[in-house]
């Protein structure tokens, strides 16, 4: 028979502050990705975040979760597809250009295509299209299931934010 775990750490009273919990959350490491998406009209759209996860493997998904403030996001909800673009540690430049409000974010950085016609961002680790199969409104933020329809695998040393500031993998 196992014995009980006893709790020893200290309770402390739960707040409910906004800057607590971006703080709690931000020490918790995330990868960084820049989502991007082709508008009808051939605008090239994207936005930086790290809220993005792989769900399933049969069928391949994976979440993302936008802001609803994002002005990606219209264009994400139109045409229903887009690009997880995984950076890479030399790419913090692409991270805050992405996470601006600039209206060509495309201008100083550079992409090709990919088959499903979504910008693919050169330097990234890998980049996975995806249609999206669902969107469920949460808080201020919509969620965003893809299902996959395309993987590239490139390599690298992925770009990590953690405590609010960026930060690179490092063997023990």
């Amino acid at each position: 028979m196992n014995a009980p775990v006893l709790d020893t750490r200290a309770h402390v009273a739960l707040s409910t502050e906004p800057d607590l919990f971006k703080t709690v959350s931000s020490h918790w490491p995330s990868g960084v990705a820049v989502v991007t998406t082709t508008a009808d009209d051939g605008s090239l759209h994207g936005l930086t975040m790290s809220a993005v996860i792989a769900l399933s493997l049969d069928p391949m998904q994976f979440l993302i979760s936008v802001d609803r403030k994002s002005n990606t996001l219209p264009v994400l909800k139109a045409t229903r597809r887009f690009c997880i673009n995984f950076l890479s540690k030399e790419q913090r430049n692409v991270c805050m250009t992405f996470a601006s409000k600039a209206e060509d974010k495309f201008a100083s950085v550079g992409y090709r295509l990919s088959k499903m016609g979504l910008p693919v961002i050169d330097g990234s680790m890998s980049c996975i299209n995806c249609d999206v199969n669902s969107i469920i409104p949460s808080g201020d933020h919509e969620i965003m299931i893809g299902d996959v329809r395309d993987i590239e695998h490139f390599g690298g040393e992925p770009l990590i934010h953690f405590k609010r500031t960026f930060h690179t993998t490092v063997s023990a």
